[in-house]
């Protein structure tokens, strides 16, 4: 196997989403932790099971709890540069015909 240019920028790529997606979990997580705080003890949200509407209803409850957090921010950061990690191992790794 022949080791180019490309192959190394892939996995550099490879390693800067998943360093991204594993931030925007560890923001999210942190999300939770901080509403549960607010929250009663009957009424805390799960750790476990993450949906996009479950996602979507924890962003939205810590702006509206710390509307001054920065957490939310950071998770869309993350998240982004993950995704940009991922376009760019799908170009690196593109075969031309």
């Amino acid at each position: 196997m022949l080791v180019t240019e490309r192959t190394i920028l892939g996995i550099a790529s490879f390693s800067i989403a998943l360093t991204g997606l594993f931030l925007s979990n560890m923001f999210l997580v942190m999300m939770i932790g901080e509403i549960n705080r607010k929250r009663s003890e009957t009424d805390q949200v799960s750790y476990f099971g993450f949906t996009l509407p479950k996602v979507l209803r924890i962003f939205s409850e810590y702006r509206r709890v710390y509307p001054g957090g920065k957490l939310h921010s950071y998770a869309f950061i993350s998240f982004g540069i993950a995704m940009l990690g991922l376009i760019s191992v799908a170009v690196c790794f593109y075969k031309y015909s």
